[in-house]
C-alpha cells in the first residue's frame, strides 16, 4: 500500500478567490448537482508514468503539439528517480509534484495546481478539488486528477452529479471507466488537480535551456524521508533491496516490478528528449549528444531490469539468485551510464549561450 508522500501532505494551493469559497466552509450540496463535459475528444496517452500520460493527453486536447517525451523532458519526470527501501510501489510518485508543473510553461500552457492539505483527503479537500475540476470542464478544459480508481493520475473530462468522468489506464486493461464519486478518489498524499487555463508563448531555445537546468534539479532531488533514496543514490538503494531480500514477498514483488517499468520508461524518455535538444541547439549539441548517448545506455540497462521483473510478476522472482545477479549487474551499469550523463548535462548547462536582449533603436 502506498504511504503518505513526503512533501505531498504539507501545504495547499486553496485558490480561495478562484473557488469563491471561504476557508473551512462547506460547499453547498447544490454545487454537486448538474453535469458538464469538455467539448473535444481527449485521449489518455499510455505510459507507466501516469502523470506524464495524463498531462500529455490534456495538453494535446488543448492544441499543444507534444508527446510523452516532450512532457517527461520539460517537466523533469524523465530525470527524477526515487526508490523505497522495501521497493514499495510508491517510489515513482514520492517527490514534490510542484517541480513537475513548473515545466508545463515550456510546453505552451499556463498551469494552475490545487493541493489538498491532508494526507488521504478530507471532505473539504474533496469538495474543493471537485469544484476546481467542475469549473475547468465547464470552461472546456480537461485537467489532471490524482487518485482515479487506484493511486494513479488520470484525466478529468467531465463531472456529473458529484461524480468525475475520466480517461485513465483502464481501457488498456480492457476495463470500463465508470464515473468516480468525488469523495472516493484514492489519494495518499492528498487531493491534487492540475489545470491548464491559458496558452503561453514559448521561446524554444530558452525553454530547452531551462529544461537542462531543471533536469539537474530533478536529478539532485531528495525526499527528506529516510525510507527513500533519490537520484544516483536510488540505484544503491535498489541494489541493497535485492541483496537484502527486500524486493520480493508480501507484495514487494509487485512494487519491485512496478518500479522497474516506471524507471526504465523514464530513462528512455530522457534519452529521446536529450536527442531532440541536441538536434536543435547547435552551440551545445556535443555535450547534449553525450548526455543523450549515456542515457541511452542507462535506458538499455534498465530495460534489462524491466524485462526481468515484468508485470504481473511472481512474488519470488527476485529470490532467484541468477535473476537477482543479472538485475544488480544492470543497475550498476545503468548508474555508471547516468553518472556520465549528469556530468555531460552540467557541461551543457554551463556552456549554453545566453540570449542577448534586443537593443533599443
Amino acid at each position: 500500500m502506498r504511504r503518505c508522500r513526503v512533501g505531498q501532505c504539507v501545504g495547499a494551493l486553496i485558490m480561495v478567490l478562484a473557488l469563491g469559497m471561504t476557508a473551512g466552509a462547506d460547499v453547498e450540496e447544490t454545487a454537486m448537482k448538474g453535469s458538464a463535459k469538455v467539448p473535444m475528444e481527449v485521449r489518455y496517452e499510455p505510459a507507466w508514468l501516469s502523470w506524464v500520460a495524463s498531462t500529455t493527453g490534456c495538453l494535446r486536447a488543448l492544441g499543444v503539439d507534444c508527446d510523452t517525451v516532450d512532457v517527461a523532458g520539460y517537466s523533469g519526470y524523465a530525470f527524477v528517480m526515487t526508490v523505497n527501501e522495501g521497493m514499495c510501489p510508491s517510489g515513482p510518485t514520492v517527490f514534490d509534484w510542484g517541480l513537475l508543473s513548473s515545466g508545463v510553461r515550456s510546453l505552451g500552457r499556463s498551469m494552475l495546481a490545487f493541493r489538498g492539505a491532508t494526507c488521504g483527503g478530507t471532505p473539504q479537500d474533496f469538495q474543493a478539488a471537485y469544484e476546481v475540476v467542475r469549473r475547468e470542464v465547464e470552461a472546456g478544459r480537461p485537467c489532471v486528477l490524482w487518485g482515479t480508481y487506484i493511486p494513479e493520475f488520470g484525466i478529468a473530462v467531465g463531472v456529473e452529479d458529484g461524480h468525475y468522468l475520466v480517461k485513465t489506464f483502464k481501457p488498456m486493461m480492457k476495463q470500463p471507466e465508470p464515473p468516480i464519486p468525488f469523495d472516493e478518489l484514492k489519494v495518499p498524499g492528498g487531493t491534487y488537480v492540475l489545470a491548464f487555463p491559458s496558452s503561453a508563448a514559448v521561446v524554444r531555445s530558452e525553454a530547452d535551456r531551462a529544461a537542462v537546468r531543471h533536469a539537474l534539479t530533478m536529478i539532485a532531488y531528495t525526499s527528506g524521508d529516510a525510507r527513500y533514496r533519490s537520484g544516483l543514490e536510488a540505484y544503491d538503494q535498489w541494489i541493497a533491496a535485492l541483496e537484502g531480500g527486500r524486493a520480493s514477498g508480501q507484495g514487494r514483488g509487485h512494487g519491485n516490478a512496478y518500479n522497474a517499468q516506471c524507471w526504465a520508461e523514464a530513462k528512455r524518455f530522457a534519452h529521446e528528449f536529450l536527442k531532440r535538444l541536441a538536434g536543435r541547439n547547435e552551440a551545445v549539441a556535443e555535450p547534449l549528444g553525450r548526455a543523450a548517448g549515456a542515457y541511452g545506455e542507462a535506458a538499455g540497462e534498465m530495460k534489462k531490469v524491466a524485462d526481468l521483473f515484468t508485470l504481473p510478476c511472481p512474488e519470488d522472482r527476485a529470490d532467484d539468485p541468477e535473476v537477482r545477479a543479472q538485475a544488480i549487474e544492470a543497475l550498476r551499469a545503468a548508474k555508471a551510464a547516468e553518472t556520465q550523463a549528469v556530468a555531460a548535462l552540467r557541461e551543457a548547462a554551463e556552456a549554453w549561450p545566453r540570449e542577448e536582449p534586443p537593443t533599443e533603436q
